[in-house]
């Protein structure tokens, strides 16, 4: 395995253990996304698939943030309306 696609792997692993949805559901959509692109064998695309899932990596952050912040403010100012 290529060792920018097994850090990409471990960064979704990372992210989604505070993923809403459960570290399961991350799991088995990274791997499906995984095992799409596992054919690939030249370098550039390879390297276009991993530029490919740090975009996806940084906008699980951005939902996991969100929650995160939805979650404090509702301790703090209670439920609207």
């Amino acid at each position: 395995m290529h060792p920018l696609v097994r850090d990409l792997y471990k960064r979704f692993l990372v992210v989604g253990r505070d993923y809403p949805g459960g570290m399961e559901i991350v799991r088995a959509k990274a791997k499906a996304a995984f095992r799409e692109k596992g054919h690939l064998t030249d370098e550039v695309e390879i390297k276009r698939a991993v530029a490919r899932g740090r975009y996806m990596v940084r906008e699980l952050q951005g939902v996991v943030a969100l929650k995160k912040y939805r979650s404090m403010k509702k301790r703090y100012y209670g439920e609207p309306g």
